[in-house]
């Protein structure tokens, strides 16, 4: 395309929509406006001041777009008088041009450039990039290290009660073990790998405190169909309702674990148990690199930082919990 053309195309796609000065003064003025977009296929746009939105309403053909991963973009289809019609909303935070910008070049992408209409979503999202940044999802590490947490804090609201299981939840919100109880300490490992080989971080994590006994409770999970496990979003939705009173706490456990309620869509892998959960005493004879194991053997041990190593447990014998934490793992029979 030349110049002259390109431009006569730009004009006519700025003479179909507000200029910017008029769709400030629109959302300014607090009151709802339909906004027709001439062309094929019907197009126009619901402006919603009071509830911060702006919503794209046209015919819909499949497939749904997808936007699951982009903050304050939602798709809806919805089946009316006029067919089977697909509503794109975007949420508004303080940038009124730019999300009514992003809508209008969807219009544009469907009316003059016949794009279908998933395909018109992803290029004009993609071109607002820097306005609606992806979610921040977990890394499918720390998924698995929060579903492998959440599943020993359910086990201990069944034996011991919501109380005492979320009060000894400790991985959240402290330098001690995930979980602190009188007779044990609990760091639950979570991993998908064949082998049972997890990573360590730092030089604490895998040293007793106060005398108290500590155990390495390990998970191997693997991923499942829908009906033959779980999400981690359905995992977080049965310990709240098992929390019963005390899912506030349980809330701030989630949260300084990076859960986020608005990006539950994101975690859509249904996970079940690999093999059974087994525990490990972390003693003597444990694989764990901690500051008085390194004082004896490297010189100036204290320059370390950042220390991360894994260690493969595939091959150890496990070890039982004690008291109403024995049913949570099974034990390694002795060779005979």
């Amino acid at each position: 395309m030349n110049r002259d053309a390109s431009s006569t195309s730009e004009q006519s796609e700025d003479a179909r929509h507000l200029s910017v000065a008029n769709v400030d003064v629109v959302w300014e003025s607090g009151t709802p406006v339909v906004l027709p977009i001439a062309g094929t296929p019907a197009c126009r746009l619901d402006i919603h001041p009071a509830n911060r939105t702006i919503t794209l309403i046209t015919s819909f053909t499949p497939p749904e777009p997808d936007v699951a991963r982009w903050r304050n973009i939602a798709f809806k289809p919805v089946s009316s008088d006029e067919g089977d019609l697909a509503e794109l909303t975007v949420t508004v935070e303080g940038n009124v041009r730019g999300a009514y910008g992003l809508l209008t070049s969807v219009a544009d992408e469907l009316q003059l450039r016949g794009q279908p209409f998933a395909f018109a979503v992803a290029t004009s999202v993609a071109s607002h990039r820097d306005l609606f940044a992806g979610k921040a999802a977990l890394s499918t590490e720390k998924e698995l290290g929060l579903f492998g947490e959440l599943l020993v804090l359910e086990y201990l609201i069944e034996k011991l009660g919501a109380a005492l299981a979320v009060e000894s939840w400790q991985g959240p919100r402290s330098e001690e073990h995930d979980f602190v109880l009188d007779d044990v300490h609990l760091e639950v490992k979570t991993t998908s790998g064949e082998l049972r080989r997890h990573m360590m971080h730092g030089l604490t994590q895998l040293v007793p405190v106060r005398g108290v006994p500590l155990s390495l409770v390990s998970f191997q999970l693997t991923r499942s169909s829908q009906g033959g496990g779980s999400t981690l979003g359905q995992l977080v939705s049965r310990v709240r309702a098992q929390a019963d009173g005390y899912r506030a706490k349980v809330d701030a456990g989630l949260e300084a674990m990076g859960w986020s309620d608005a990006d539950v869509e994101l975690y859509a892998t249904f996970w079940t148990e690999r093999t059974e959960p087994r525990a490990f005493d972390v003693d003597e004879r444990f694989p764990a690199l901690t500051a008085a194991r390194l004082a004896a053997a490297i010189p100036n041990f204290t320059a370390v930082s950042n220390l991360a190593y894994s260690v493969d447990l595939t091959h150890f014998r496990s070890n039982s919990l004690p008291g109403s934490l024995a049913d949570l793992v099974v034990v390694d029979q002795e060779p005979s």
